[in-house]
């Protein structure tokens, strides 16, 4: 019992000191993406994991299935079928901020979250490649992006492919 309420104080001590940087971007114009043979595939429903470079992902991230509705779309970017980069974008009016325990009202924004670049691929760019990709194909979109305030290379990417800083959250 004492551990258990060890590590349920350690959690909350840890979203009281943690923040999350918050950005937000409008494009109206498309953004000039000089690499070749790179795309985003958009992933709507189970039905379109049916690719093999897909497959992988959801076989060590079979929980995350789940998430493939209307309100959410798995978001990859790709090169002669390799997987170089993903993440997730919600459409929805609220969203938590589980890492402070805060909610956000999105304010018909389109929220992108939960990143991942595999580790052989990465240092590459992958990840600010991928946001740009994104940016271009939610043109007309207003689209917000959150990452902890102490993750130095995320916070750089997100900045690269022109988002702005909007705000600092803190936890509790």
């Amino acid at each position: 019992m004492k551990s258990n309420l060890t590590g349920i104080l350690k959690k909350k001590l840890k979203k009281l000191f943690f923040s999350v940087f918050w950005y937000e971007v409008t494009g109206k114009k498309r953004i000039s993406i000089k690499k070749k043979n790179f795309r985003l595939v958009v992933v709507k429903s189970k039905r379109d994991v049916s690719k093999t470079f897909l497959k992988e992902y959801f076989k060590r991230h079979y929980h995350k299935l789940k998430r493939l509705n209307s309100k959410f779309y798995f978001l990859v970017l790709v090169k002669e079928k390799k997987f170089l980069s993903s993440g997730w974008i919600y459409f929805g009016s609220k969203w938590k901020i589980t890492e402070v325990d805060k909610y956000i009202n999105l304010n018909r924004k389109l929220l992108l979250f939960d990143f991942e670049t595999p580790q052989k691929f990465r240092n590459r760019g992958y990840y600010q490649l991928l946001l740009k990709f994104i940016r271009n194909k939610f043109i007309n979109k207003k689209l917000a992006i959150y990452s902890f305030s102490t993750n130095k290379k995320s916070k750089r990417a997100i900045y690269k492919a022109g988002f702005t800083f909007v705000k600092k959250i803190y936890g509790l």
